[in-house]
């Protein structure tokens, strides 16, 4: 079932939620292969410079985005994109992308974000979604693999 944006309301996390979307990145790739404890999730799910937004879906979590406003170069960046394992595939992760684009849209002209080399699901989801590979980090997190860089203009 696809759901659409109408259905989706994206707000900001309460710090419940912060928490609940530290154990969901924690559960799912491409942390669980980067080796990401539930600890690291939540030092960064606590930490008030970063804007999480959580998509709920008749009243239920069912996906989060954690942003950084100024992460790149006074861009803003795009931390990570976590949806529930029943709620994959069904739009929610494009939903929360779109939201991220449209809040920061009138005062900055990019926005980045970064995808593990082994990670070649997320690569084509970004690829459809307009995103530009634009560099690569290797051994950056993990040895062996790569985080690649990714642009795409606001404007």
């Amino acid at each position: 079932m696809t759901i659409h944006l109408k259905d989706l309301d994206i707000r900001s996390a309460t710090r419940e939620e912060r928490d609940w979307t530290a154990e969901l990145m924690a559960g799912s790739e491409p942390w669980i292969t980067l080796g990401t404890t539930v600890e690291q999730c939540l030092r960064v799910c606590r930490d008030p410079e970063y804007l999480i937004f959580v998509g709920h879906h008749d009243g239920i979590p069912i996906g989060s985005i954690i942003l950084h406003p100024r992460g790149l170069a006074g861009s803003p960046y795009i931390k990570s994109v976590a949806v529930a394992e029943t709620q994959r595939s069904n739009g929610v992760g494009t939903q929360l992308i779109a939201f991220a684009e449209n809040h920061f849209r009138n005062n900055s002209k990019h926005i980045f974000l970064c995808v593990s080399s082994f990670n070649r699901r997320a690569q084509a989801f970004y690829d459809r979604l307009g995103y530009t590979r634009v560099g690569e980090f290797n051994d950056y997190i993990k040895e062996g693999a790569s985080e690649i860089l990714f642009h795409k203009p606001l404007r």
